[in-house]
């Protein structure tokens, strides 16, 4: 099972006992314990914790301006717009035309899919990125990119941490 699944599962469990049957606490453990703002990326997104978004927001806005000075970016591009619009899209990115599968369904059969890409989104089930000063899109696609890498990376390190508890 992805390790999304995992924590979605746990996350939500109401029973977070701890025993030969029940291991939710270590999918939460090794997350929590992935480093970096991990935790927070997968509770806002895979479990919809609306609570912590503003503190999300916050971290991801110095990482946005260290990366923006380091990268050199033109002064005309906010860099707090840049990490707002770049984390809202990221938490919301699935296509609308085609509900994130990307491809319609058949007019006969809701459930059946059409072999063609979904005209809107070309195949990838994400919605086209839309900013509202436009050279902001290439900074807030970039971003888009090292959330999804940062919460690969969370992902990883959380794997490897029930990895090594299983290990003897």
């Amino acid at each position: 099972m992805q390790i999304i699944k995992k924590y979605s599962r746990a996350i939500g469990s109401s029973n977070l006992k701890d025993d030969a049957t029940h291991h939710h606490t270590e999918v939460l453990a090794a997350v929590a314990l992935s480093g970096g703002i991990g935790n927070l990326l997968f509770r806002v997104k895979y479990y919809d914790d609306k609570t912590s978004f503003n503190t999300l927001l916050e971290h991801w806005r110095d990482i946005v301006k260290a990366k923006a000075s380091l990268r050199n970016w033109p002064l005309d591009i906010n860099r707090n717009d840049v990490a707002r619009e770049s984390l809202e899209y990221w938490l919301n990115d699935l296509c609308l035309t085609c509900k994130g599968r990307g491809h319609l369904p058949t007019v006969e059969h809701d459930r059946v899919l059409e072999d063609d890409d979904c005209p809107a989104c070309l195949g990838t089930a994400r919605r086209p990125i839309a900013v509202k000063y436009l050279p902001t899109k290439k900074y807030v696609t970039e971003m888009v990119e090292n959330l999804n890498d940062m919460t690969i990376a969370a992902g990883c390190a959380a794997i490897s941490k029930l990895s090594d508890e299983a290990r003897f």
